[in-house]
This record gives C-alpha cells, sequence and structure tokens, in this order.
C-alpha cells in the first residue's frame, strides 16, 4: 500500500493527503458531531491542527505505519479521510471521517470497501465505533468487518471522556458495488 497513490471507485477518488486540505478538514472536523466521534480529534479543530496532522502523517509515511487517504468528490473536492494506523504487533486499525453534508449518500461506505480492498494487503484490519455512533458500524459491515464482542472504554478528545466503543474485525472481501 506504500506505493498506492490513488483509489479510484465509481464517484470517488482517495488520494494522498496535501496541505492545501487543511482548511476544508479544519471545518469538517470542527463540527461538533464530526469531531466527537473520532477519538483523537479536539474540539475546537482548527486549520493549524489538520495542518500539523497532515504534516506529521507525510513525515511518518516512509516508516510503513500510516496510509491515510483524503476522499475527494469531483466538483467538490475534499469530503472526508480514511486511513489505516499500525497498532501493536502486526494489525492495522482502520478509522475514517466524512464532512456531516456528506452523510447518508453512501459515500462512505464506497470509501470503506475501496480502501479496505487495498489495506487488507497490510494483514489483520481491525476498527471500531463509539456504541452510540451505530451508523458507523453499518459503514464498517458493509466494508467487510465483523463484530469481535468486544466493547472497551476508548477516550475521546472531542468528549473529553471514556466512551464505550464496540469492536470490529475485518473477516470478508465484499464486492465493491452497492
Amino acid at each position: 500500500m506504500r506505493d498506492v497513490i490513488e483509489i479510484g471507485t465509481k464517484r470517488l477518488k482517495l488520494r494522498r493527503l496535501r496541505i492545501s486540505d487543511a482548511q476544508r478538514m479544519a471545518t469538517f472536523l470542527d463540527d461538533p458531531g464530526v469531531g466527537r466521534n473520532l477519538a483523537m480529534t479536539p474540539l475546537p479543530y482548527l486549520p493549524s491542527a489538520a495542518e500539523g496532522w497532515i504534516m506529521i502523517t507525510q513525515a511518518r509515511a516512509p516508516l510503513g505505519r500510516d496510509f491515510v487517504f483524503g476522499v475527494d468528490l469531483p466538483g467538490e473536492g475534499l469530503i472526508g479521510c480514511i486511513g489505516a494506523h499500525r497498532r501493536d504487533g502486526e494489525s492495522f486499525e482502520v478509522g475514517y471521517w466524512f464532512g456531516r453534508p456528506y452523510w447518508g449518500q453512501g459515500f462512505a461506505t464506497e470509501a470503506a470497501r475501496a480502501f479496505v480492498a487495498e489495506a487488507g494487503k497490510l494483514g489483520a484490519l481491525e476498527a471500531g465505533h463509539f456504541a452510540d455512533n451505530p451508523a458507523s458500524g453499518r459503514v464498517l459491515s458493509k466494508a467487510g468487518f465483523a463484530y469481535t464482542g468486544e466493547t472497551k472504554p476508548m477516550f475521546s478528545l472531542g468528549r473529553g471522556e471514556s466512551v464505550a466503543c464496540k469492536r470490529m474485525r475485518y473477516a470478508q472481501r465484499v464486492q465493491a458495488a452497492a
């Protein structure tokens, strides 16, 4: 996946992040409805935070531990982000977010299916979602993840507290269509 620069779907383009994405990223992540569902995103979320995160991600790319892609909708630009980060051992944690205007249109599922088709080559994939965000669980299920039965507390910077997180593991390949 280190050599993958772009992943295309029917409607979307997944590509490496650029510093020019920072303002749009900050606008979406500063929305409490988005930021509160992420573990490592503080609220408020400023453009300088997005710039710093993008620069760190770019600097860490040669280590082969983080594979992060911006999700572009032609004519709109960046609408979200998806990535896989190496955790303890050989597994990778998959996470994603999309700006609120792009919820409920199948973009997250489309991007997740395409992303895990490539990221699955890295090794075992895991993911999780806060228990009060079942929509994220549906996206992950449609992308081939299955619940492990484990729920554990995970700290959310946006909420400032630990929240129950339902754990999932990539279990199967699914078709990119639908």
